[in-house]
């Protein structure tokens, strides 16, 4: 859990507007759509660890209106609620105690798994198949390759990536089948790697204070901005499944 109000309010502020984010959000609602169809504004919609709640407050935008989420921290509880989003208190190694009994469409949860173990994992996993109504989707967006470990992994008490065999094992043990997988930004991660290896350089050699770190959670500027987003997205069509970046994307479906 990130245990920096700061932090948090950083991705407050950009969340709806970053690259990144807007790149990720998309994603997720094009997986919606792609599982249940154009009408599906009835979907009842869980964001697991949602943060400040910018995924939750896009699909609203989108038309979704039955939306849902927790968060183990309490600033994040506290941004989300600016935006007026219906968002408590909820841990993703207890999941089963986030309202009780209730089932949801679809599962969301997005770059928070690498705070657990994974025994923790698989736990999870199980949770959101048990939470999950029938023909249910979860969608899950994690950090990926432990070559692109850097400062941000530190700012925000990242302590691992993953490679998708290790979620093939983890959904088998929980009972799902991976549906449809990708690596993400591939074509951005050669500057990606560069730079988070040139931090890893500067870390190793006492050129960085890793006491006060800031994530990567920045905007870059308009113009920039757009022509990042503008590679990821021309990138998802001309390379449905990357085979390398420093995400991992999934969606999951419960087996038969």
């Amino acid at each position: 859990m990130i245990d920096s109000r700061q932090e948090y309010q950083r991705m407050y502020e950009v969340e709806r507007s970053l690259w990144w984010y807007q790149v990720l959000h998309g994603k997720v609602l094009a997986r919606i759509k792609k599982h249940f169809g154009d009408k599906n504004s009835d979907l009842r919609i869980l964001d697991a660890a949602c943060g400040t709640g910018g995924l939750l407050s896009f699909l609203r935008d989108a038309g979704f209106a039955n939306l849902t989420g927790f968060d183990y921290a309490q600033h994040a509880i506290d941004f989300s609620r600016e935006r007026n989003l219906n968002v408590g208190f909820g841990d993703l190694k207890n999941v089963e105690a986030f309202q009780p009994g209730e089932t949801f469409d679809v599962i969301c949860c997005n770059d928070a798994l690498y705070f657990l173990s994974d025994e923790e994992i698989v736990l999870a996993l199980i949770a959101f198949r048990k939470k999950l109504k029938k023909n249910g989707l979860i969608i899950i967006n994690i950090h990926a390759f432990e070559a692109f470990s850097g400062t941000h992994d530190l700012a925000v008490g990242s302590f691992r990536r993953f490679k998708f065999e290790q979620f093939t094992h983890y959904a088998k043990a929980a009972g799902l089948n991976i549906a449809h997988n990708t690596y993400w930004p591939f074509a951005l991660s050669l500057p990606i790697l560069a730079v988070r290896q040139w931090q890893n350089y500067q870390i190793r050699n006492q050129k960085i204070d890793v006491e006060h770190l800031d994530s990567d959670v920045k905007f870059p500027g308009a113009l920039v901005n757009s022509v990042l987003k503008g590679i990821t997205k021309a990138e998802q069509l001309l390379i449905p499944k990357a085979p390398f970046g420093s995400s991992l994307f999934m969606t999951m479906t419960p087996e038969n």
